[in-house]
């Protein structure tokens, strides 16, 4: 039986994608990866419930059809109707073949991928094989490698990495912040410090969490309105970008504004070394 759900019989690879390339983003290590270019958060629904769901019953349907273009045609088909949300942007296409590629249902991927079967069936994909194989989102070129192997050291969780990963501002703005009030940018191994950590990766789970999101469709800095969408970003202080990452309902600006500082100071506290016993993130 492969390792892989879905590819018994079909010459699979381990399921840690083998032959992956682990500096990439998308898949940084083997307890997490990113499927935001395959449309997996445009849904108006991206729930993490959503999402997990969505991702399963995928993975499971999958596995019913053989890795034949009559197999796969019929696979997609069927796989349409899974969708449980109408899209933010009709402009993003959200690719059918991206399920979970392991057991523990801990990474998500192609499941047309070549490093699952040993053959590349990505042309049945909405982007094609060639783009799939050569596109990198704008972390890999906006994101320092500091920056980006915070985020990976810190998060260890499919969705709330690909929601953060993807948020440039988020990323930026919040490191810039600490660095400012410590004296230098952290560095991975500054992650030693449980505390540090701990307080880090909470702060970045308010891309889940935010008690002050806007619930008009959106998602981050990003509003979207009959399948188009549109950068309303006109801020240039940090914490303005930061609180229109975090989708802030424009009505609960100040008081989101000071809830956010609390939490940012928290993490600064844990660098110096201040609070070593953090308390989970409180209500605002």
């Amino acid at each position: 039986m492969s390792s892989c759900p879905g590819f018994q019989g079909r010459k699979p690879t381990p399921a840690s994608f083998q032959g992956v390339n682990y500096s990439w983003l998308c898949h940084p290590d083997e307890r997490k990866s990113c499927g935001a270019c395959c449309g997996l958060y445009n849904y108006l629904d991206h729930s993490r419930e959503a999402l997990e769901g969505l991702l399963e019953a995928r993975t499971l349907l999958f596995q019913r059809y053989p890795l034949t273009p009559e197999g796969l045609a019929a696979y997609k088909e069927e796989a349409r109707g899974l969708h449980h949300s109408p899209p933010l942007c009709n402009e993003i296409a959200r690719c059918e073949f991206l399920g979970f590629v392991d057991d523990e249902r801990r990474r998500v991927g192609c499941l047309l991928h070549p490093a699952l079967h040993g053959e590349d069936l990505r042309e049945l994909s909405p982007y094609g094989r060639d783009l799939c194989a050569e596109h990198l989102c704008p972390s890999h070129q906006y994101l320092t490698e500091g920056e980006r192997r915070l985020v990976a050291a810190v998060l260890d969780d499919w969705y709330l990495y690909g929601l953060v990963i993807t948020d440039l501002d988020l990323v930026r703005e919040s490191l810039k912040l600490v660095a400012d009030r410590v004296g230098c940018m952290p560095s991975p191994e500054d992650l030693r410090r449980g505390a540090f950590k701990r307080a880090l990766a909470e702060f970045l789970s308010l891309k889940e969490h935010w008690p002050f999101r806007d619930r008009r469709p959106r998602l981050g800095k990003y509003w979207f309105s009959r399948g188009e969408y549109r950068l309303d970003h006109p801020f240039d202080d940090p914490w303005d970008r930061l609180l229109c990452s975090l989708e802030t309902d424009p009505s609960q600006w100040g008081q989101a504004m000071e809830f956010l500082q609390g939490q940012l100071e928290r993490v600064v506290g844990a660098y110096l070394g201040e609070d070593d016993g953090l308390r989970p993130l409180g209500e605002p």
